[in-house]
């Protein structure tokens, strides 16, 4: 489960944030997550909370925002949400589709509580 190894990256990115803030503490994080990241948001934040135990992060809490999967259609210039497995616009049915968002781990906000 690379989660873990997601999450070490995580944690040590916030830190580098948090350490140009001194005192500051960490209360939250929150994350986009697109499902063609690879990365299981269900796992990542099982993760956080086995690995946050008598850290910096004891007190932050993690939310994860699951994105969407979007194309464009290059038949007809639409630009939709669809499933994973249906690569179809849903517009006009053609397969001639490229991915324009879904793919995104996003580090989009950090928390901190400084005194």
């Amino acid at each position: 489960m690379h989660e873990f190894s997601v999450c070490q990256a995580l944690m040590e990115q916030v830190t580098v944030i948090a350490d140009q803030h001194p005192g500051g503490r960490i209360v939250g994080i929150h994350l986009y997550n697109g499902p063609l990241s690879g990365v299981d948001s269900t796992l990542l934040q099982h993760a956080f909370e086995f690995s946050k135990k008598e850290t910096l992060f004891a007190d932050c809490l993690l939310s994860i925002e699951n994105h969407p999967l979007r194309v464009h259609c290059r038949n007809c210039l639409n630009d939709r949400e669809i499933a994973v497995n249906d690569w179809t616009c849903p517009v006009c049915a053609s397969l001639d589709t490229e991915v324009i968002g879904g793919e995104e781990l996003i580090l989009a906000q950090v928390q901190l509580d400084v005194p």
